[in-house]
């Protein structure tokens, strides 16, 4: 018997403060869209909601806002996670929800829809993070929802808690990122590389 398919959902973070690009990263133009844009793109037809600042945002995404807001990437997570657990979220999601979570940062200008996939077929029984050259991407990476339900609500106050205390001693599975798409934008020379990719 083949497996169900996923029911898969998507957390893009963009609350973070861009202090080495010295501007919102998420809306800046990389090959005629915005770079939040283009990592919903890679997402499209998922339910997905973006924590953080709107700018760059596309028309019809729900934008929430983390508490505090600038709480961090954990504080993010949560807010991600309660507005796909309720309202029209979970009326398209159904009763049960989605099976995975994406968490993506809003600056993945080169991401794939492939890459995405490749994470979500891998969240099995754990965590799917991205691997690239320097290192495991954790603002790319799949979670199955029951086990994203359990790590938040093991964490009092989400603010300031850094990823790898939400993981805990969780179960990780590595995908890599041979072609490098799961780059992020920090510099502006990180920006100059990815619209030079992009335009080929």
């Amino acid at each position: 018997m083949e497996p169900a398919p996923s029911r898969p959902a998507v957390i893009v973070l963009t609350g973070g403060a861009s202090s080495r690009m010295g501007r919102h990263k998420p809306g800046l133009d990389v090959g005629g869209r915005a770079i939040v844009a283009r990592v919903l793109d890679a997402v499209a037809g998922w339910p997905a909601v973006v924590v953080g600042s709107p700018e760059g945002a596309p028309d019809g995404i729900r934008v929430v806002s983390e508490d505090p807001p600038g709480g961090g990437p954990v504080a993010g997570i949560a807010a991600g996670w309660a507005a796909l657990t309720s309202g029209a979220y979970a009326a398209e999601l159904g009763p049960s929800g989605p099976d995975v979570v994406v968490v993506l940062a809003g600056d993945l200008p080169l991401l794939t829809r492939s890459h995405v996939e490749a994470l979500v077929a891998a969240a099995g029984g754990g965590v799917a993070v991205t691997r690239s050259s320097t290192g495991p991407n954790w603002l790319c990476a799949a979670w199955p929802a029951d086990l994203l339900r359990e790590r938040l609500a093991a964490i009092a106050v989400p603010a300031g808690v850094s990823v790898r205390r939400l993981l805990g001693d969780v179960r990780t599975t590595e995908v890599p990122d041979d072609a490098d798409v799961a780059v992020d934008v920090d510099t502006p020379a990180d920006l100059e590389a990815a619209r030079r990719r992009a335009g080929r």
